[in-house]
Order: C-alpha cells, then structure tokens, then sequence
C-alpha cells in the first residue's frame, strides 16, 4: 500500500510539473506572438496566433545556416514544412542537397523527398514552395528515408541554452521521434533553427528544468544577423514517447502506424 501510495504521489507530481511546464511553453509562445504582431515583423499570415512566424529576411537567416559546415557537409536535410523555411528550402536544392520535408497532417507517409538531381534548376524555387513540394516531392515509406545529416526544426521560440518551443501540438517532436525509432537520425546528428533575432530569448524564458522528456533541443540558431552555437545540455530524446501519442496524432501523423507495424508494438 505504502508503494503504491508513492508511486501514486509521484505520478500526480509529473503530471502537475508537466502541466506547469506547458504553461510557462504556452505563456513564453503568446510573448513571441504578440511582440512580432506589435513590431511588424511578419508580413503574412497574420494573426500570427498559433502560426511559425514567417519573419522578414528569413532568407538572411537561412543563409547563415548554409554558411555551416554542418549544412555544408550535408547529403540529406529534414527542413519543416513552414513558410519561413521555402527559402531554406530552396537554398538546399540550389546547393545540391537532397530535402525531406513533411506533408499536410492526415497522409499516411512522413516526408516528401525533394531530389535536385530529378528536378530541373529552374524548378527548384516552386518545389521548394508547399504547392511545388506536395506536386514534386517523392512520397517515402519510413524504410524507404535516408539517413539525414541535419535535422531543421520550426520554432515560435529558443533560448541561447538550446532550449525551444514550437507552435505546441508537439507534431515536430513525434516527427524527430520516428527518425530516432528508424535509426536514420542519432545524437550526433545536428539541430538546427531559423527564427528572427526576436524571437531568441534569455534561459530564464525557458529554463532547462521546465522542458519535457519529447522536447527537442537545438544545436544551432540562425536569425538574419547571427549563427549561434548553444552548446547544449539539453539530451535528444531518443525515440516516440508512446504514452504521449493521442488518437487525433495517429490520425494526422499516418506514419506511426507503419511504425506501430513494423516494430510490432
């Protein structure tokens, strides 16, 4: 009885130190989007309530990241699918770098493959747009995606210590859960953001303490004036949090149900 009274007591503790954690994420998330909706420093989709900020002079920011050797070295990139990154995008094709972007929710594969030996240079910026990849892109099962050398996640905001937050439905997180489950990605493999300058903020916005086990941490932020190299502490989860996946996430995110088959779970 004692035991289970613990082990009851410490449940209730996780969940209510997750419930704090989402709070702060949530409070930090409306911060951003109110500031860069005052400063004018998105021009669309607006309101920028639940979106990726698709900040001016994303293409600066992407850019700087090209300027890494990580990109550099790169054969494979996972950029996000948000409009800030078409630039990026489109950068990766030009420098011949095959890009794995995801669908719209409710497709039963993971990615588009965007190979810019099978697609013409002059075709390159409208395969890099949502309209061109969905259009051009080669749908992969899971077995079928490469090893990737660069993992490029969406943020809303990141601090200098690694820490970041997305749009909070968490889907980027089940996305870079898969690769870990595929082996294609491990902890070597380097993560990268592209925001503006606003939207980097100060550890005591998002202290290290209040991430959760799914949250996934960054390596590398570009912004339109700078490359930061955060040198984090933060551990890259290691794989799906199964506990963790609702049924509206199987449904948008078809693939971890081929997951689900494949390691028989």
């Amino acid at each position: 009885n004692l035991l289970h009274l613990l082990s009851s007591r410490n449940e209730w503790f996780r969940r209510l130190m997750e419930v704090k954690s989402e709070d702060s994420k949530k409070a930090l998330r409306e911060r951003i989007w109110e500031v860069m909706e005052r400063e004018q420093l998105v021009p669309y989709p607006l309101p920028l309530t639940g979106r990726i900020p698709n900040f001016y002079n994303s293409k600066s920011a992407a850019y700087k990241l090209c300027s890494t050797g990580e990109f550099r070295s790169a054969t494979t990139i996972k950029i996000h699918p948000s409009l800030n990154a078409e630039p990026l995008r489109h950068l990766a094709l030009k420098f011949g770098k095959k890009v794995l972007t995801p669908p719209l929710p409710g497709h039963d594969f993971l990615y588009y493959l965007l190979d810019p030996a099978c697609i013409e240079p002059a075709f390159h910026k409208f395969a890099a747009s949502k309209r061109g990849f969905n259009k051009l892109g080669i749908r992969c099962k899971l077995s079928e995606i490469p090893p990737v050398d660069l993992v490029v996640v969406a943020s809303v905001a990141c601090t200098l210590q690694g820490a970041r937050v997305g749009k909070g439905k968490g889907y980027g997180e089940v996305e870079y859960g898969i690769l870990r489950e595929m082996g294609v990605v491990d902890d070597n493999v380097t993560i990268a953001t592209v925001v503006h300058d606003a939207q980097v903020v100060e550890g005591s916005c998002l202290p290290l303490e209040s991430l959760s086990c799914h949250d996934v941490p960054v390596d590398i932020i570009c912004t339109p004036t700078k490359v930061i190299r955060t040198m984090t502490s933060v551990p890259k989860p290691g794989g799906i949090f199964w506990e963790l996946i609702s049924e509206v996430m199987m449904d948008d995110i078809g693939a971890l149900k081929e997951l689900k088959s494949l390691k028989q779970i």
